[in-house]
């Protein structure tokens, strides 16, 4: 069996579920707003039972990418920053996951299993002009758009048993190896200013860590480095942070660092058992889309940051 990150495996949305689809919810008991370093966590998008993952920010913060299995299989929706005027992107008996807006939000990459097994497509928002990007037997996934459009970051086993990062273009090029290593190493982006990556690693010990190197794949520096599980690492806008997901406090929740892995400042805490992960930075730096999650149920929720934009320090 092919070894996967250990924070890969904890939400488990490679595979589709027949899960019940579920309606919207109020704030409950069972999982109650929370005040998080002065800033405010609010739940746009709850269904019980139902899965709704990897939200991303559009350009203008105004609308949010996500995928969802709320029809039995995994397909890609958008919906209003607030939650409202949910719109379906994908449909049939394929899955379709793993979504990243383009730069301008003109078109979206996504993984699909529709001719046989997992690809890395591109679309335009209504659907239209579908490319197959990559055509391998292996496993293709995770692809993330650089900043500047010309790339597009994913991760393949084609090359072995383990996840490798590579990089291709939006009309398909053929696709060159960025990491050669003995881990598997998934969710690459590139920095804003397109001079590196950051990427989550589960490091043939057994830990997940996230890395940063040189975007040519050189110089890699381990910034977490210890023995919690770490991932799901993103840029903060400009450049100067990385927000990313740890075990380090406990379960799941939602941290700060400097890109060096200094100054590392909690943003997020969830209930006891419930899991913070998958982040994504607003493009005016002040809010964070993220998932909650528990049991079978992932939301999908927005944590505000303080005015100027700057995390207030932890509690």
């Amino acid at each position: 069996m092919k070894r996967r990150p250990a924070a890969f495996l904890i939400l488990t949305i490679l595979a589709a579920s027949s899960l019940r689809p579920g309606i919207l919810a109020a704030e409950t008991a069972a999982e109650p707003a929370k005040k998080t370093t002065g800033e405010s966590v609010r739940r746009i998008l709850w269904e019980d039972g139902v899965k709704n993952a990897y939200p991303r920010w559009s350009r203008d913060g105004s609308r949010i990418l996500f995928q969802s299995d709320r029809s039995g299989k995994w397909q890609l929706y958008v919906m209003k920053a607030d939650g409202t005027g949910t719109r379906q992107l994908t449909e049939g008996p394929s899955n379709n996951n793993f979504p990243d807006w383009s730069p301008g939000n003109e078109s979206i990459a996504f993984v699909s299993d529709r001719d046989g097994n997992e690809e890395i497509y591109v679309m335009r928002m209504d659907g239209s002009g579908l490319r197959r990007l990559t055509s391998n037997p292996a496993e293709d996934i995770h692809p993330y758009w650089s900043p500047d459009g010309k790339a597009i970051l994913f991760s393949s086993t084609r090359d072995g048993s383990r996840f490798q990062l590579y990089e291709t273009t939006p009309d398909g090029a053929p696709a060159r190896r960025l990491v050669t290593s003995q881990d598997d190493d998934t969710c690459a982006r590139v920095s804003p200013a397109g001079d590196r990556i950051v990427y989550l690693t589960n490091l043939s010990e057994g830990r997940d860590d996230v890395i940063v190197r040189n975007r040519d794949g050189s110089a890699p520096v381990n910034v977490t480095n210890d023995s919690p599980q770490d991932g799901w690492p993103v840029w903060t806008p400009d450049g100067k942070h990385i927000v990313f997901s740890s075990k380090r406090a406990g379960d799941f929740a939602l941290f700060i660092m400097n890109p060096d892995g200094s100054g590392p400042r909690q943003l997020t805490f969830p209930p006891e058992g419930w899991l913070d992960a998958r982040p994504s930075v607003s493009p005016d730096g002040r809010r964070i889309v993220f998932n909650r999650e528990r049991g079978e149920t992932i939301g999908i929720l927005v944590l505000d940051l303080d005015p100027s934009g700057v995390v207030a320090a932890p509690r």
